[in-house]
């Protein structure tokens, strides 16, 4: 009953947002206030208990990209950028929005999150760099683009006026900080 209810709810913030109440969950769901308050006694539970299974999914997802041993380092960081939670299907841009107005504990966790995952990916440039696969940079610069990038690409307006989802944005984006702008030497 518990996972149908994280299923259901994850699908009432892919609709609503996370402006759902525990009413749509019920009618979703077809059970009473009771048996949903049974397994989470408030929203704020459920909404942390999602937020927590996606770090769990976006860790494991990053553990077999840093862990895998048929994948270059340029690959591993292409796929590592492209890593989203399975939990919430596609990319839906009012789910940070609403959790970060609505939210703000797990937003601070999010933050926090996001910023853990920066330094696994700068100890992957860092090792791309010392096993000079990759060429040497600035780290710092790169960090920032990258949380610059990310920040930008999570406007729904540019995704709208793009006519792009935020997987592709975020695939571009990869291409673009591995592979650079200039054409490969033929």
């Amino acid at each position: 009953m518990r996972d149908r209810i994280l299923m259901a709810a994850a699908e009432e913030i892919n609709l609503r947002g996370f402006k759902f109440t525990m009413s749509d969950l019920t009618k979703r769901l077809s059970i009473s206030k009771t048996s949903l308050y049974e397994q989470f006694s408030s929203k704020n539970e459920l909404v942390a208990t999602l937020v927590a299974m996606a770090f769990t999914d976006v860790r494991e997802q990053e553990d077999g990209i840093y862990k895998s041993s048929s994948l270059s380092i340029a690959e591993k960081i292409t796929a590592v950028l492209r890593v989203n939670p399975k939990i919430f299907g596609p990319f839906n841009e009012r789910i940070y929005d609403d959790l970060r107005s609505s939210y703000p504990e797990e937003w601070q966790l999010v933050s926090a999150f996001r910023q853990e995952r920066l330094e696994c990916l700068s100890a992957l440039l860092i090792k791309g760099m010392e096993n000079n696969s990759i060429r040497s940079v600035n780290l710092v610069v790169v960090q920032q683009m990258i949380l610059g990038a990310i920040n930008q690409l999570f406007n729904y307006r540019f995704l709208t006026d793009s006519n792009i989802t935020y997987a592709d944005a975020m695939a571009a984006m990869a291409d673009v900080l591995v592979y650079g702008l200039l054409a490969p030497e033929n």
